[in-house]
């Protein structure tokens, strides 16, 4: 049986030098949420720079790929700071950094970029192949954008998921990750306690995709964001049980609740690409946009997309630069305040956690569904 730590590939030596030449030179052919680029480091001001330390290669690799999640989560950290929303003195370039990590996470929970990019590709090749076996004994990386974890980019998983089966998964993942940002589940707390402090409905979809039959249970959130794995290959055609040795068993504790509340927004950004979800009002162009948006009528699924098309959305937003709209959700408002919630949090009595009151609020807001039983869909993008 394949188990957390094994996976048996049948790639051959060419196609592993295919892959890397294929992110030099296409990267628009490999399948993600909104672009991250994790080539770039965040330098205090409000552009990402190149880390020049790196090889040729990932210097080329880092021009071409657009930072999409990171830009928008340092435009809404900007904007919680420069509008000095409560709890805005928190933020320092140390929490931007830790939150820029967390909003990469769920593209690449255990950690392999910037280090092992040739892992990550390797690894998301591999998974993208054996799709249909990939199963809860799978790590994390390979379930995340190929399996059950799918409501960690606010996509279905499968054809015929019902949107109210996918939000409920989004909602607990908010919920989780809201509760660890703001201090209210402490960062080293096993999985196996995790029953008291989350709600019940929350305990057991988490129990579902995390703990289900025993597995993980001694696991911690400081754990699960500070992961740090490599796998390696040994060519031509196995991948070697996964080394996690490198992971930081003591991290300190407000990057991890950093790492969580940059988890938190990366569903959020990700449930306003065009690709992920389809939103009202609907409107012509593969392009998402972050201002305006209205209800959901259906979360979509890679299942049933071209990813050539898929990924004309995944870029920037047509309106990434334009100011927010009177009507409708604008993304870095929503966003600004789920920060502002977590971050004032943080100083307020574990008693006075306001967690439900923002789950309810994006329930009713950008995660209200127009019909609770919509299979998932395709979107423009089939």
């Amino acid at each position: 049986m394949q188990t957390e730590c094994q996976i048996e590939s049948n790639t051959p030596y060419y196609v592993y030098q295919l892959i890397l030449l294929s992110l030099l030179l296409f990267p628009t052919s490999i399948v993600l949420a909104f672009d991250i680029n994790p080539f770039k480091e965040y330098n205090g001001g409000a552009e990402l720079v190149h880390t020049f330390e790196q090889p040729a290669a990932e210097i080329l690799v880092s021009s071409i790929i657009n930072p999409v999640h990171e830009e928008l989560t340092i435009k809404t950290l900007f904007f919680v700071r420069d509008t000095r929303m409560p709890g805005y003195e928190l933020i320092d370039d140390n929490l931007i950094r830790k939150v820029i990590r967390g909003v990469r996470w769920n593209d690449d929970p255990l950690n392999f970029l910037p280090d092992n990019p040739r892992q990550w590709l390797l690894n998301f090749e591999h998974a993208s192949k054996i799709t249909d076996r990939i199963n809860e004994n799978f790590d994390l990386f390979y379930r995340s954008h190929h399996a059950d974890l799918q409501f960690l980019h606010a996509m279905a998983s499968s054809e015929d998921e019902s949107a109210q089966f996918t939000r409920a998964a989004i909602m607990s993942w908010i919920e989780f990750t809201y509760k660890v940002a703001s201090g209210y589940i402490p960062v080293h707390t096993p999985f196996k306690q995790l029953h008291n402090y989350l709600s019940p409905k929350t305990s057991l979809v988490f129990k579902n995709f995390f703990t289900q039959n025993g597995r993980r249970l001694n696991w911690t959130p400081a754990y699960l964001f500070s992961l740090k794995c490599t796998r390696e290959v040994v060519l031509p055609s196995t991948f070697e049980a996964l080394d996690c040795s490198q992971t930081t068993w003591l991290p300190n504790k407000q990057d991890i609740q950093n790492i969580a509340l940059g988890s938190l927004l990366h569903v959020i950004q990700d449930s306003f690409s065009d690709s992920h979800v389809t939103r009202n009002p609907d409107y012509d162009g593969n392009y998402s946009l972050i201002h305006g948006r209205s209800a959901i009528q259906t979360f979509n699924t890679y299942k049933k997309q071209s990813i050539r098309l898929h990924r004309g959305a995944d870029s920037y937003p047509q309106d990434m630069d334009q100011p927010p709209m009177q009507s409708g959700f604008n993304l870095e408002e929503v966003s600004a305040e789920v920060i502002s919630y977590v971050l004032s949090d943080r100083t307020r009595p574990r008693n006075k956690n306001r967690q439900a009151l923002v789950n309810s609020k994006l329930r009713k807001g950008i995660f209200h569904l127009l019909d609770p039983n919509a299979t998932a869909g395709s979107g423009k993008y089939k």
